[in-house]
């Protein structure tokens, strides 16, 4: 057998095992008696906690319900890795009819679009996925996307494979003579080439005619429409790009500049500059051929990411002004109107005073870009309640005249009640906060910058009339005899939180990840448990407040129920991403009979298959400490054996085989999900394989 790092580990825990029991056959002072691990999303005012009861040496979870349904919890199974908590999130925003209908895209999905499609429905906000939107659209989105992959050979799409399997794209780019190959960051790809929302628009069927939705073929939706199609007399976006053999050369304000500055040329001739009514339809504006900077930067975010270009709509609604940015390793300025690529100084140049500048992305998240165009200063929000404790999910908006009539930027607290702003120079900016527990001002805005210093930092220090929710928890002391017949041990760490936040442009509600997540810890017993849930003041054990993750080892000081609580109801607006591994110990010095012993000592380890997805064959490894009969059956979801791989007697240590997704009579079985059981010495392990052909 070959010596590898995970054999050598197994084989040395089995011969220490087997040392103990030769020489004492006497247990430690502490035996593992139960176990459980989860991963969770801990919505806000939500807690999930852990409890041993009394009497009991087992472990039970208590968890917030997602209320999802079985086509959703399927599409979760099949998503890549990355993807499953952002798409678990997203469908608990969805009423179940919603759930069905999108998870129903994704169980039906083809390799190798899955990722994709997974990763559209994770990421469109609930109110566009539940609006009139077509559903097919995500599917054409992402098919239409892999076949103009073929067309182009300064970019391609690569594909990656295993548990985090996901996609991108390599593109070449010229630098001082030089070809560069790039690869694209993985949720740059996603975001700003596959996300199929630009800015205010509802994805769409359109009839280029009316601007209308409408089914196809009448109804029309961009990516495939601006590549293939042009208007008579106007140029073949395809045919503009077909001799491009590299994303750009890195030049300024030249239409000689690659795909760029071919895709600049391309919208200069398709498009007139002059004031006309606003659509926000690609394809409308297409077929109109005419318009101001909001429509011309519409068609080229659409136009962009149709070429397979990361792009987003640019904002400076100081200025009345939109403009695009693309993605080279940076953001960067680009308005095909005037040829302004790689120059974004020359607003300034024009006289303008720039006050704020923010992108946006596909779920209506913006965040400012103010310091890529002019010189800033720095203004540091701070939001808490009439108590002094932060606010978080605060939403503040900031005015500078002249500029839209809800403001010029916006943002949200974090959990510490904390934003900081980028803002030009020279300008004044007035401000207002609003919450669930109130408002400041109550009305209008306050003024807190006058005549903005560049390389200034400003402080705005808000207190909200409200009161933010507070768990009434003070420290226990232990018994005068505390028992230690039994110890809890719990690892926990939260990855990330997700922020929510509704953008003043179309009303689309948002989720915003960032790491780590924060969440209150404390074990109690049932007394101090029970005065918890009915909001009164309690005592408890290991308190850890707005924690990131901590190792806990307690003994427990009496027989009573106790219970290990993970509590997200101190905030207001924020989920969080919660792992546990959680272990409960007894305390024994007696002697293990043998036949007890082998029982505990026994190890079954069923190893994640290679590939997963896959697509036909897949490897299945697993671990046997000691010679003995195994089966190795594969399952699909109904519960029906579908073959059985493995059915005998093998010796002790690490075997593989290969199922070639084939059933007991040698037919091939459809895409979906499987489970392979192991069973060896009435121990069960069983893990989950996904087939995509």
């Amino acid at each position: 057998m070959k010596i590898t790092e995970r054999n050598l580990k197994t084989a040395i825990f089995f011969i220490a095992a087997c040392c103990v029991f030769i020489s004492t056959n006497i247990t430690a002072d502490w035996i593992l008696v139960d176990s459980t691990s989860f991963t969770k999303l801990v919505p806000v005012g939500e807690k999930c906690y852990i409890s041993v009861q009394s009497n009991t040496n087992y472990l039970e979870l208590t968890l917030p319900s997602d209320n999802l349904t079985q086509e959703a919890e399927t599409a979760i199974d099949i998503a890549p890795n990355w993807l499953k908590m952002a798409l678990r999130d997203n469908f608990c925003r969805l009423d179940e009819s919603n759930q069905n209908l999108y998870a129903g895209l994704i169980n039906n999905a083809e390799y190798p679009y899955v990722d994709e499609i997974c990763f559209e429905v994770a990421h469109i906000a609930p109110q566009t996925l539940s609006s009139s939107m077509n559903p097919q659209i995500l599917i054409e989105n992402v098919e239409s996307l892999y076949e103009i992959d073929s067309y182009f050979d300064y970019v391609n799409i690569v594909d990656y494979d295993g548990d985090e399997y996901y996609s991108t794209t390599v593109y070449y780019v010229q630098e001082e003579g030089n070809i560069q190959e790039i690869v694209l960051p993985r949720e740059i790809y996603y975001w700003y080439i596959v996300h199929p929302k630009l800015h205010k628009e509802t994805p769409n069927y359109i009839n280029p005619g009316t601007g209308n939705p409408a089914v196809p073929p009448i109804g029309k939706f961009w990516r495939d429409y601006l590549i293939n199609h042009n208007d008579f007399g106007y140029p073949l976006l395809r045919s503009c790009l077909d001799t491009c053999s590299v994303l750009w050369k890195c030049e300024q304000n030249t239409v000689e500049n690659g795909a760029v500055g071919a895709l600049t040329k391309w919208v200069q001739d398709v498009m007139t500059f002059q004031s006309y009514p606003h659509h926000d339809q690609p394809v409308r504006i297409y077929t109109l051929h005419i318009g101001t900077c909001s429509v011309h930067s519409y068609l080229t975010s659409a136009a962009a990411r149709a070429a397979l270009i990361p792009a987003v709509v640019n904002v400076m609604y100081c200025d009345n002004h939109k403009i695009n940015e693309f993605w080279d390793r940076r953001w960067i300025a680009w308005e095909p109107v005037n040829t302004f690529i790689d120059d974004p100084e020359a607003y300034e140049n024009w006289g303008w005073n720039i006050a704020a500048v923010f992108d946006w992305r596909g779920d209506s998240f913006i965040w400012d870009t103010t310091q890529r165009y002019t010189q800033i200063c720095t203004l540091n929000v701070n939001v808490t309640d009439n108590n002094g404790e932060p606010v978080d999910g605060a939403r503040i908006k900031i005015f500078s005249s002249p500029c839209v009539s809800w403001g010029c930027i916006a943002g949200w607290t974090d959990y510490n009640g904390q934003k900081k702003f980028y803002l030009g120079d020279d300008r004044t900016f007035s401000a207002q906060v609003t919450s669930s527990i109130g408002n400041y001002p109550q009305t209008g805005m306050e003024t807190v910058i006058t005549n903005s210093g560049a390389g200034f930092y400003y402080n705005w220090n808000v207190t909200l009339p409200g009161t933010m929710p507070v768990l009434e928890v003070s420290p226990d002391t232990l018994p005068e005899n505390p028992a230690d017949d039994y110890r809890l041990e719990i690892e926990y760490n939260l990855p990330r939180e997700i922020l929510y936040g509704y953008n003043f442009d179309d009303n689309n509600q948002f989720s915003e990840s960032s790491p780590p997540g924060h969440i209150d810890f404390f074990i109690c017993d049932e007394e101090n448990f029970n005065n918890y849930t009915a909001e009164q003041n309690f005592l408890a054990f290991e308190i850890n407040q707005n924690s990131s993750g901590n190792s806990v080892d307690f003994v427990l000081p009496t027989l009573d129920s106790w219970y290990a609580v993970f509590s997200n109801e101190e905030k207001l607006v924020m989920t969080q991403e919660l792992n546990v591994t959680a272990k409960l110990y007894q305390k024994s010095t007696s002697v293990i009979p043998e036949e007890e012993y082998k029982r505990l000592f026994s190890r079954i380890t069923l190893y994640p298959n290679y590939p997963n997805p896959f697509n036909p064959e897949t490897q299945i490894t697993f671990y046997i400490s000691h010679a003995t009969d195994v089966e190795l059956s594969i399952y699909n979801v109904s519960g029906q054996k579908v073959c059985t791989l493995i059915n005998g007697f093998l010796t002790a240590g690490e075997h593989s085989i290969i199922w070639n997704s084939k059933d007991n009579n040698g037919n091939e079985v459809s895409s979906g999900i499987y489970f392979y059981r192991l069973q060896s010495d009435n121990i069960i392990k069983v893990r989950k394989a996904i087939l995509i052909k």
